[in-house]
């Protein structure tokens, strides 16, 4: 599997988490926060099999893997 990091996901990128399929509908970035001084990444997607809605949040340098 190819991985990408959280801050370089678009909408559309489909991703595997938790050993399930989601499709990414938006993107937002945080500022650098003052406790660990790094860019935060807020993620919704959509679950491709049951419709479900998650918002992932993660640090912009964590890697994921694209399906």
């Amino acid at each position: 599997m190819v991985k990408k990091q959280y801050g370089e996901l678009k909408p559309g990128d489909k991703i595997l988490v938790f050993g399930q399929t989601f499709t990414v509908k938006k993107v937002e970035f945080s500022e650098k926060g003052v406790k660990q001084g790094r860019t935060k990444v807020r993620v919704e997607a959509v679950n491709e099999k049951t419709g479900e809605e998650k918002i992932i949040i993660r640090l912009a340098k964590e890697e994921v893997e694209i399906k």
